[in-house]
């Protein structure tokens, strides 16, 4: 509010003011970052990610080797049902194929 030129502030007014304030200040004496310690950063992050990426696809590669021993374990001791699973899937995939691609024509006249 102002009142005779001056500005008088409510108590309210006042507290918020100084809570920002102090808020501000640290952020106002905080420096950026020289460039060598962005490069050791960047570093870092680029091991964790090679480390993250090593391990993810070891891990791929483990379930993809149990995937293909089931399967031939089962081609081998079950070959008659394997092929009935194999041609069963196919069929199902199709299926689904078929669906999917006349739901997409279908939203698309719409």
């Amino acid at each position: 509010m102002r009142r005779d030129g001056r500005e008088t502030l409510e108590p309210w007014e006042r507290a918020l003011r100084e809570g920002l304030d102090g808020l501000s200040a640290p952020v106002e004496q905080e420096s950026p970052p020289d460039l060598g310690t962005l490069l050791m950063l960047v570093h870092d992050v680029q091991r964790a990610q090679r480390q993250a990426l090593r391990r993810d696809l070891l891990l791929f590669l483990a379930v993809a080797a149990l995937v293909l021993a089931g399967g031939l374990w089962a081609m081998m001791n079950f070959p008659l049902q394997y092929l009935i699973v194999q041609a069963a899937l196919a069929v199902a995939l199709g299926a689904g194929a078929a669906l999917w691609r006349a739901e997409g024509r279908r939203a698309g006249h719409e």
